[in-house]
This record gives C-alpha cells, sequence and structure tokens, in this order.
C-alpha cells in the first residue's frame, strides 16, 4: 500500500537520517534529546517544502467541451496529510518529547 505521494516521503527521511546522524554525535543519555531535535528539523523542512511544492506548478487548464476552467494542483503527501502540515505535528511531537525530557 502506498502512504505517500509525490515527494511527501521525504519528511520522514529527513527525519530519519538526521535522527541517525544525532544518535551518533550525541552520547548515549541525550537520546530523547537527539530524537526532539530531529523531529524539529523535520518540522521545519517539512513545512517550508511542503508550501513551496504544493502551492508552485498550480496549472490551469481549460475543458474544451464546457469551457470550464480546471486548476491541477501538486499534491506532496504522507499518510493522506500534505507535506506541510507534517511541520506542526513535527513540532508538537518534539515539544512533547523536550517536555518529557526535563520534567
Amino acid at each position: 500500500m502506498i502512504v505517500w505521494s509525490g515527494r511527501g516521503f521525504l519528511s520522514v527521511l529527513v527525519l530519519a537520517i538526521v535522527l541517525f546522524g544525532l544518535s551518533n554525535i550525541l552520547p548515549k543519555e541525550q537520546n530523547n534529546l537527539s530524537f526532539a531535535i530531529s523531529l524539529f528539523i523535520a518540522a521545519i523542512f517539512s513545512w517550508i517544502m511542503g508550501k513551496k511544492w504544493n502551492e508552485s506548478n498550480q496549472k490551469t487548464m481549460v475543458d474544451k467541451e464546457s469551457g470550464q476552467e480546471i486548476v491541477i494542483k501538486p499534491n506532496h503527501s504522507l499518510f493522506w496529510i500534505k507535506m506541510q502540515y507534517w511541520g506542526p505535528i513535527f513540532g508538537i511531537l518534539g515539544t512533547i518529547m523536550l517536555v518529557k525530557q526535563f520534567l
């Protein structure tokens, strides 16, 4: 089953790459911190690139038979949620991770 469309998979890919890199750099005691930082970086990436890719390249065509305009929009999503909306989701999860670590 395909759970992404367009470039939506890049949100999770960026999260995994940053998490892998930070888990090798930071000490083992800071695993929660590396996960929270990875979530924030993935949030920024998803928000910026999702807005850029989903809101650009819109094409307007005219149907010859009916004369109506048809707007074709790109769709970059993950689990049927547009890529830019993964930014706040990852941000909230990162905030929860930080609060749990420091409480």
